[in-house]
């Protein structure tokens, strides 16, 4: 090309890290494979791309995001009469990669410089990644025989902070309380206090609390017990919550079914879980699959539930009972039902 210029050559480099190698096999394995790039160093980098036909996108350049640089080659210093000068980094303003490591030799060694994109980096994340790399660099001296899952990246400092420091998370919890319990305090020290809201209507604590304990009395009826599981199959709604507290106050544990699923995967929540009971209303009755228990219309019932008992049942749950079924997704097989107790919750 007729062009005068400084004109350096990009060399796309792909280290295999498989098998866990030591730092020293690492070492082995790219030297290989600097020496077979070298070998073709001839070839522009940008031929490489024009070849090769990468998907491109403008804000990041094709087949690498992260750059190194060494600067090993000699710069003599320049010498002018009455003056000492020095050289000093300067600012271009803009990041050419994601990431830039430029290493440049000096009398005491190499001295690190990162570039980086500031869309993707602060400078405290580059200044923790160039500990953890000088870290990694005093344990491959000590150790160059270690496996690359040995070697560290945190100092000790930063290992106590990590480990100990920031887990140090153990707290005092009403760990023998059920969920409802803790609800029916809350309901206690403010009933008038708005609970829920949807659009334009509310319901105060008192009113959520005695309106489950209805529910709570009427599944009672229906043979609901300890850890009895009854699916809800419902929409977002002032019911859905009445329904929640409702079973967990009469010792049952709720079975969430999302109505907007296929009717295979509802039929097989409702049998693998063993819900006695069903718990919807006449307009979402027709989304649910055959039901070979009991199915309660809240709706049609809504007569019936007026009628119970507004103080709360006796329950017979414990902190260890079981509160919720949840389902896997099933991604890998069949789904497994996730059995959470009321502990797993008030511990949050």
């Amino acid at each position: 090309e007729g062009l005068i210029g400084l004109f350096v050559n990009t060399l796309a480099v792909r280290t295999d890290l498989s098998g866990d190698p030591t730092f020293q096999q690492l070492v082995g394995r790219v030297h290989e494979t600097a020496l077979g790039a070298f070998a073709h160093q001839e070839l522009p980098f940008e031929k490489l791309v024009e070849v090769l036909q990468p998907s491109r996108h403008l804000n990041v350049p094709p087949l690498f995001q992260v750059m190194f640089v060494l600067q090993n080659a000699p710069l003599p210093p320049v010498q002018l009469p009455g003056l000492l000068m020095h050289a000093q980094p300067v600012d271009s303003g803009a990041a050419r990669f994601d990431l830039t490591l430029i290493a440049a030799e000096d009398p005491k060694g190499l001295r690190l410089t990162a570039e980086y994109s500031t869309d993707l980096f602060d400078e405290r994340t580059v200044a923790r990644l160039l500990a953890h790399f000088h870290t990694l660099l005093q344990g491959v001296a000590a150790r160059p025989e270690a496996r690359l899952s040995e070697l560290p990246l945190m100092d000790e400092a930063e290992r106590h902070q990590v480990l100990l420091g920031w887990n140090n998370t153990r707290s005092d919890y009403p760990r023998d309380a059920t969920i409802h319990a803790l609800f029916q305090a809350q309901a206690r020290l403010t009933p008038d206090a708005v609970a829920l809201v949807s659009g334009a209507e509310h319901l105060t604590y008192r009113q959520l609390d005695e309106r489950a304990n209805q529910l709570a009395h009427h599944l009672r009826s229906l043979g609901v017990a300890s850890g009895t599981p009854v699916a809800v199959g419902l929409e977002r709604s002032f019911e859905l919550i009445i329904c929640l507290l409702g079973i967990l106050k009469a010792g049952g544990a709720y079975v969430p079914l999302e109505t907007a699923y296929p009717r295979e995967r509802l039929a097989l929540l409702l049998e693998d879980s063993g819900a006695a009971l069903l718990l919807t209303n006449s307009r979402l009755a027709s989304r649910l699959p055959p039901f070979s228990g009991r199915t309660v219309l809240l709706d049609a019932e809504s007569t019936l539930l007026a009628r119970q008992p507004t103080h709360a049942p006796e329950s017979p749950t414990q902190a260890l009972g079981l509160a919720y079924v949840m389902f896997t997704s099933g991604s890998t097989g069949r789904p497994k039902g996730v059995m959470v107790p009321h502990r797993g919750v008030v511990r949050l």
